[in-house]
């Protein structure tokens, strides 16, 4: 099984299609949805990480194992730094606490790319991502374990696919 890009179209679109996919993934099958959170209508046999859980999504990478298959939700979310700005949705305040916990965050987010990188050979790695050239971008300047031509890419807005190896 190669590994796969979904691009465009919105979240739920995006979601959606991951989680088809997902369904027909070999080994044991694993969701990483921290950006957005856990389907409702998730089918029983996937390992899901939910919104917010960083350090879930860090152990749920160290347990893949050659022959699984992992979804990731959002390469545009696993690839901001520390310069990226995150939202402030409480209006917290605390400035000080709040940007603690946007640098503690873009810390486990490194680290996440990182035991990405580690995934042992079998594994298959599945992703979102907001466009085809967000993910070709981000993923060279913040690499996740997979190369983006080496990966099937679908593009959901001009309903195109894209085998490993195809130029786009």
């Amino acid at each position: 099984m190669a590994n796969l890009i979904i691009a465009g179209g919105n979240r739920r679109e995006r979601s959606k299609t991951l989680l088809q996919r997902l369904e027909g993934g070999a080994g044991r099958r694993w969701l990483v949805a921290v950006p957005c959170g856990l389907p409702h209508d998730m089918p029983d046999g996937i390992h899901g990480i939910g919104l917010n859980d960083l350090d879930g999504a860090l152990d749920a990478v160290g347990r893949v194992r050659s022959g699984d298959t992992l979804a990731v939700e959002s390469v545009d979310y696993w690839a901001m730094g520390a310069s990226e700005p995150i939202p402030n949705p409480d209006n917290n305040p605390d400035v000080a606490r709040w940007n603690a916990m946007a640098a503690t965050a873009a810390r486990k987010r490194a680290r996440f790319r990182h035991a990405m990188q580690a995934l042992p050979d079998g594994a298959t790695v599945m992703m979102t991502a907001s466009t085809l050239e967000a993910a070709r971008r981000l993923l060279g300047a913040f690499p996740m374990g997979v190369s983006y031509v080496g990966c099937e890419r679908v593009d959901l807005d001009r309903r195109t696919a894209f085998h490993p190896g195809m130029a786009a």
